[in-house]
This record gives C-alpha cells, sequence and structure tokens, in this order.
C-alpha cells in the first residue's frame, strides 16, 4: 500500500501569510507613524463608514445578477438568491485561496453543475463571460485613471512604468482569455499539453477517457461563448450589471477616505482600485494588497498615515467582511448540496 502523500496546499497557504505579514508589519514599523495612524483611525466617522459594507453588499448583488443574466442568454434558469449565494461562494475561495484568478468561477461553475445538472462546459461559458467583462471594465478603468493622472501631476517616470506595465499585463491576459476563448484550436492545444505534462509525472495513466470527457465540455463551452457573442444586445443588460457593480465596489474606497475626512480624487482611486484588484486576482488577497495600496496612494501624493488608515478600513469591507459573509454562504450551500443530493438516492 502506498503512504498517504499529505496535502502541500496549507503549509503554502501559512507560509504565504506570514511572508504578506511580515513584510505589512516591517512597513508599518519603519515608515509608517504608528501614532498619526492611530489618531487618523479615531476620527472615523462611523456611520458614513457604515456605508461601505452596504455598498460592497450590493456589489455582490450586481455580480449575480450579472452572471444569471449571462445564464439567461443561454438559456440557462437560476433564482437571484440562488445566484447571488454561489457568488458569495465565490468571493470567499477568491479570498482564501493563492490560485491565479480562477477559483471563484471554478467554484461557481462546480456549485451549479451540481446543483442544476447543466452541462459544466455551458456554465463555464457564462463566468467565462463575466470574467472578460469584469477585465474589460478594469482595463478601461486603469487606462482612463493613468490618463488623468498623467494630465494633472508630473508624475515620476518609476511610478507611470509600473502602473503601465500592469496595465500592460492586464491586457495581454484579456487578451489571451478571448483568444482561447474564441478558438477551439487553441483550447485542444493547451488540453494536449496538459495531458503530455500529466504522462511526464504518471507513466501509467490513462488518459482516453479524460480526453474524451474534456473535449466534449470544450465544445459545449465553445458554442455557448458562440452564442453570447453572436447576440451583442442581449450583453447590454449584463453590462450595465457590470457597470453599476463596478461603481458599487470601488465607492467602497471612495466611501473609506469620506468617513476620515479626506478627499481623494477620481483619477487616484481608479489606479489604486484596479491594482489592487489585479493582485487579488493572482490570489494575493489576504495581506500583499494593503500594502500595495498603501505604497501606491503615497506615490499618489497622499499622506502615508492616511494612506495606511485607508488601506486597513478599506479592506475591512473588502476582505474580512467578506470573509465572514462568504463562509457563512459556503456553509449553507454546502448544507443545500447535501440535502439535494439525499434525496436524489
Amino acid at each position: 500500500m502506498e503512504a498517504t502523500k499529505k496535502p502541500l496546499q496549507p503549509k503554502v497557504i501559512i507560509a504565504i501569510l506570514i511572508a504578506g505579514l511580515s513584510v505589512f508589519i516591517i512597513y508599518f514599523t519603519f515608515f509608517i507613524d504608528p501614532q498619526q495612524v492611530i489618531k487618523t483611525l479615531t476620527q472615523t466617522n462611523p456611520l458614513i463608514y457604515a456605508t461601505a459594507f452596504i455598498t460592497y453588499t450590493l456589489y455582490t448583488l450586481c455580480s449575480a445578477l450579472t452572471w444569471r443574466s449571462l445564464l439567461g442568454n443561454i438559456a440557462v434558469k437560476i433564482t437571484p438568491n440562488k445566484a447571488l449565494l454561489y457568488t458569495w461562494v465565490g468571493l470567499f475561495f477568491e479570498a482564501a485561496v493563492p490560485q491565479l484568478g480562477w477559483s471563484a468561477e471554478v467554484s461557481k461553475t462546480y456549485l451549479l453543475t451540481k446543483d442544476s445538472k447543466t452541462e459544466a462546459g455551458k456554465i463555464g461559458a457564462s463566468v467565462v463571460g463575466q470574467k472578460i467583462l469584469n477585465m474589460t471594465i478594469t482595463v478601461t478603468a486603469l487606462s482612463t485613471g493613468l490618463g488623468l493622472l498623467l494630465f494633472r501631476y508630473a508624475l515620476k517616470f518609476e511610478t507611470a512604468l509600473l502602473i503601465g506595465a500592469i496595465l500592460g499585463l492586464i491586457i495581454l491576459a484579456l487578451t489571451t482569455i478571448y483568444y482561447i476563448s474564441l478558438k477551439p484550436s487553441a483550447t485542444k492545444t493547451l488540453l494536449s499539453w496538459a495531458i503530455k505534462v500529466t504522462l511526464f509525472f504518471r507513466k501509467n495513466w490513462e488518459p482516453k477517457n479524460f480526453q474524451t470527457k474534456a473535449e466534449k465540455l470544450l465544445d459545449s463551452f465553445h458554442i455557448n461563448i458562440a452564442h453570447l457573442r453572436a447576440n451583442p444586445k442581449a450583453l447590454i443588460t449584463p453590462v450595465i450589471y457590470g457597470v453599476t457593480g463596478f461603481i458599487c465596489e470601488i465607492s467602497v474606497l471612495f466611501i473609506t477616505f469620506a468617513a476620515l475626512g479626506q478627499p481623494i480624487s477620481i483619477d487616484v482611486v481608479l489606479i489604486v482600485f484596479t491594482l489592487t484588484g489585479a493582485l487579488q486576482s493572482v490570489g494575493t488577497a489576504f495581506i500583499i494588497p494593503e500594502l500595495i495600496m498603501t505604497v501606491t496612494l503615497s506615490a499618489l501624493f497622499i499622506d502615508p498615515a492616511v494612506a495606511f488608515s485607508a488601506a486597513l478600513l478599506s479592506r475591512g469591507v473588502n476582505l474580512w467582511f467578506r470573509l465572514v459573509v462568504s463562509c457563512g454562504a459556503l456553509q449553507l450551500a454546502g448544507i443545500k448540496l447535501i440535502h439535494q443530493t439525499n434525496q436524489n438516492k
């Protein structure tokens, strides 16, 4: 009998958390005045700050409605409550699991496939469509923010270069996803490479059955992506929901500064929000974004103590509040699936 291998993922997650927390503490200790941060935080208006939680909740509702609208365009029915529940579950995995930015999409696809018995390829087309929509909005926001900043301020070359480089990477990622989604030959090539890599490590694996199922899933995915693309008018509603959700999500940072009694311009918010969002998409949602947000705000002429305070308060909404609510949603979704499985036996 082979020895059971211990999963390495928890160790990796803990290591990332410790490393991120260490960097965060070092920056706070040597580059920020703790007394000034405490003074700034004590001036927070609790009533204004409370609206940030409401605004973030509205963002999740818009995200759920965006997904539901896309599902409706490919003839998949889902209730608003269920779409919202699975959206919260996706947000949990997106925040809690270091990954390459697809854990929310994978979890939503898995849950709805199990719940509705719909083809995974069909549901996958809806979540990838929403991903493309969200990334397009992000690229537009970051481009607009960078343009406004270059027009209004004399940015340091290093700052402008960093923002431009991240913008370029997001555009490259968006272009790649879009190309792969539209080209069946590209996904089949990726599948072939994945099988070859797996065979290199697992010599005795027989890939025929897996390849057949994967190709069937990909065929369904491409058919439904093509259906979404062929009906532009049907995309108006999800685009409206998506843009509204983006406005709600970005408003959290505006509200945070308002609660601190500090003014902030739209261009700065667009830059900071999209840069932090880009980091979250590669699984660094726990600690690193606070540091990046503080550094970026400071580089954009915001007082470091105010920047640090705003980072802490905004992450209290879009990380810790999200984790509490989404963890509850995860438990509820699990209970519902178990109950449904027992009924089907």
